[in-house]
């Protein structure tokens, strides 16, 4: 070891005349000098090109924002004017008016369920004063005065007005007489939409960075800021809208800092400074440098022997030599996490992505249900939980594994709620809006054949996917099971369901349905729904039969909707909707026997929800087109593109707070005026009260929708335990030139022209693909493409496509 000692002597044997003035010569101090004129050239050019530039590129692009502003605005206020004006020319309102009809009461209802949150909506009769029709609205002056506008056939503009706090627009439409003979309205709609419906456009769209103030100007008055959005400083920017309304926007900082500029001088000058500068404290401190380094390498010298050998810990070797040294190669993040599967007496491939599913009795029996029923019921405990639904489908072996559930949820001492044999979205519900219990079991295999059952499961109001699946087969294996002794009651549902349905759905007018349950769990739920609701229910194949023996409950297989696609034209119905298995999904076919896909389906309602909440996020599949996309940002809401699966949706429906969800499969999840589940009973109901209101045909309303030349779902039958692999060689090995690709969920390729898509389906043992292309040639080439591709991963497919 050193002594501080023999340190210190050696320090005293420096020469006391190492340390020497350092002197400055002329040219260093010319450097100098350059250096502080080039700095200052760089600062006044700052001051005086670029800032310049900057205001200038900043109030161009804060003029298009205006603009973009005011074409938001517009688009909501068109949307408003026109939904009372579709209103005032109903021929049924009409008629209900002339006649002074108790129907207007139901009208009114409509009007206000299809107008933005918190909004109301009235219908005036001309011959009565407007408030002695509505006392309880306290209609002002202003919207008095527009309804006087109104009846003397005057074109209105909506008004804004109300205390700070509470400051509605108000909209009025004339309604003439059927029988056109006068000029004169024997009525109008009139419309109070909260303020802050035109402010979410803007402070939820991601394209607006700044300030929007909406400005009310009457005559002979002051102006007035009615509405307020957003942060922003700096040159306003104004746009005229009508002759109340003008829009004012500042541009907030991310705008700002998108549009600084910089001269090409500018980029050239600040290296030049820079590399001076450097020049130059290279030169000043040269002589200094010298000095040192004869001081340093004297004492190297003097400690050369006193420095002792480093001992290297033999543990620590491998890091010095790096990876490969001493070290075998690590193994995969899968592959270390995976347990072993080989003595597994419950076999994992039935536990996937999203729910448990697989053959009965071999995969899925009694046995296999006791013991999920006691992993879940040990979770639960382990959560401080013990109340569970259960429910089950109508499938030949759901009643023994149901049974058996229970036993195993009960011998934990946890207690059931039977819920019996209902739909997969009754469970939902009851998990809802229960203020008991938030978690639900259901024995289906939803849209799977006869010979699959499986369970979905929802604990604390979240579906389990992926880890937590996987979770409940460790616990299956572990056999480490809590005990208890719990106890189980009946808990029917279906009344609630029903009820709450009917008091938010009203149809004007008697639609003709034909139903196609497929001998699944809807089969007596719906017919009973849509009649109560006022329907002429026809019902197909609506007798509950385990065995499915007219076709399986998948609605997605185009073949299995050819009876429902006959049965509609026999009956002149006005459109016919199928159920899968459990009734989590809902496919439409129309009066002509087209198809409606889930996902142009989804434009519809998009249209409807989002048009009352601006700025909502929207959450579709990765099967979906891609001009569902591009209608949801023109509507005013986010796409969002997801995994594939009932509870991937879920689960981002409810994190990203969106409205409105669904898949090309079928689910449709909704959380405007309901609960965000899958349910395709109350996406029909919701579809059925949008053609009411229309007074259209489904294959008028989906005329005004863009469709593009695409495939069905492909399914190659891949093994369960081979097809991920598949996948992730595809993503890995796969040449698919110049593609954009997506690996969200599988792999997604987007070209200019079209799309093609390959995953492994989370339901069954197979492969499913599907495209999409402007024309059928470009389809054929994408399919080509992705066919090439996977007989390079695996010849052995069955790519007959």
């Amino acid at each position: 070891m050193l002594s501080l000692k023999k340190k210190s002597s050696a320090s005293s044997d420096a020469p006391e005349n190492t340390k020497k003035p350092i002197t400055v010569s002329a040219r260093e101090l010319l450097i100098v000098l350059a250096v502080v004129i080039t700095g200052a050239w760089v600062y006044w050019s700052q001051q005086n090109l670029v800032v310049a530039k900057h205001q200038q590129q900043l109030l161009a692009v804060s003029q298009q924002q205006a603009k973009k502003a005011e074409e938001l605005l517009q688009f909501h206020v068109r949307r408003i004017s026109g939904l009372l004006v579709q209103f005032s020319e109903r021929g049924i309102l009409l008629d209900a008016l002339a006649k002074q009809d108790s129907d207007l009461q139901s009208w009114q209802s409509n009007l206000t369920r299809s107008l933005p949150k918190n909004s109301e909506g009235a219908i005036l009769r001309m011959d009565i004063a407007p408030e002695a029709q509505y006392p309880e609205m306290a209609l002002r002056f202003a919207e008095l005065d527009l309804i006087n506008q109104a009846k003397r056939s005057e074109n209105t503009v909506p008004e804004i007005g109300g205390d700070n706090g509470q400051k509605v627009a108000t909209f009025v439409s004339p309604i003439q007489a059927p029988d056109a003979q006068s000029d004169k309205p024997i009525g109008v709609t009139l419309a109070r939409v909260p303020v802050g419906y035109f402010s979410q456009a803007f402070a939820r769209n991601g394209n607006f960075d700044g300030k929007v103030r909406l400005i009310q100007t009457f005559a002979k008055t002051k102006p007035q800021t009615v509405l307020n959005s957003g942060q922003g400083s700096g040159q306003e920017v104004v746009v005229k809208i009508n002759h109340l309304w003008s829009l004012h926007f500042q541009p907030g900082p991310k705008l700002a800092a998108s549009v600084k500029h910089t001269p090409w001088a500018l980029y050239i000058s600040w290296p030049i400074v820079l590399l001076v500068a450097l020049a130059a404290a290279l030169l000043i401190a040269s002589k200094h440098a010298r000095i040192q380094a004869s001081k340093t390498a004297n004492a190297n010298a003097r400690n050369q022997n006193s420095i002792m050998a480093v001992q290297v810990a033999a543990e620590d070797q491998n890091l010095l030599a790096g990876e490969s040294a001493g070290r075998s190669a690590p193994k995969s993040e899968a592959a270390a996490t995976r347990p072993a599967t080989a003595n597994s007496q419950f076999p994992r491939q039935v536990f996937r992505a999203y729910d448990v599913r697989g053959l009965a009795p071999q995969q899925i029996n009694a046995s296999f249900a006791e013991h999920l029923g006691k992993a879940i019921g040990t979770r639960l405990k382990s959560d401080n939980s013990n109340t569970i639904f259960v429910g089950r489908d109508g499938r030949s072996s759901s009643p023994d594994l149901c049974q058996a559930l229970i036993a195993g949820l009960n011998s934990t001492g946890v207690n059931v709620l039977e819920l019996g044999l209902v739909p997969s979205p009754l469970l939902y519900y009851a998990v809802a809006t229960s203020q008991e219990c938030d978690n639900g079991v259901i024995v289906t295999a939803s849209h799977n054949s006869a010979d699959y059952n499986g369970f979905k499961i929802t604990l604390a109001g979240q579906s389990l996917s992926e880890e937590e699946i996987q979770q409940l087969h460790s616990v299956m294996e572990s056999g480490k099971f809590a005990k208890g002794q719990g106890n189980s009651r009946s808990a029917p549902v279906t009344d609630n369901y029903i009820d709450e349905i009917l008091s938010d759905i009203a149809l004007m007018g008697e639609v003709k349905l034909v139903i196609d349950a497929g001998n699944g769990a809807t089969s007596e739920i719906a017919p009973l729904l849509f009649s109560e609701m006022g329907c002429d229910v026809i019902p197909l194949y609506c007798e509950v039969d385990g065995s499915f023996p007219n076709h399986d409950p998948d609605p997605s297989k185009a073949a299995n909707l050819q009876d429902l696609i006959a049965k509609v034209e026999a009956e002149q119905a006005d459109l016919g909707v199928a159920f899968d298995g459990d009734g989590d999904r809902i496919f439409v076919v129309t009066q002509s026997g087209e198809i409606i896909t889930p996902d142009r389906l989804l434009m519809l309602f998009a249209r409807d929800i989002v048009a009352r909440n601006p700025g909502t996020d929207v959450v579709y599949d990765v099967k979906c087109t891609r001009q569902l996309g591009t209608l949801i940002s023109s509507y005013g809401g986010r796409p969002v593109m997801w995994k594939t699966g009932h509870a991937n949706m879920k689960n981002k429906i409810q994190e990203t707070g969106a409205l409105l969800g669904g898949e090309y499969s079928g689910h449709i999840f909704i959380k405007d005026r309901w609960h965000g589940f899958d349910d395709g009973m109350f996406a029909a109901a919701r579809l059925l009260e949008i053609m009411s209101l229309r007074e259209q045909s489904l294959d008028d309303i989906f005329e005004a929708f863009p469709i593009l030349p695409s495939s069905p779902e492909i399914r190659i039958p891949v093994p369960d335990e081979k097809k991920f692999a598949i996948i992730e060689k595809l993503i890995e090995f796969g040449d698919f030139q110049s593609g954009t690709a997506s690996t969200i969920d599988g792999l997604r390729v987007d070209f200019a022209k079209g799309w093609g898509l390959a995953r492994a389906s989370n339901t069954g043992p197979e492969l499913t693909l599907r495209f999409e292309g402007e024309t059928e040639d470009v389809i054929e080439q994408l399919k080509m493409l992705f066919k090439r591709e996977l007989e390079k991963v695996d010849a052995n497919l069955n790519l007959d496509f």
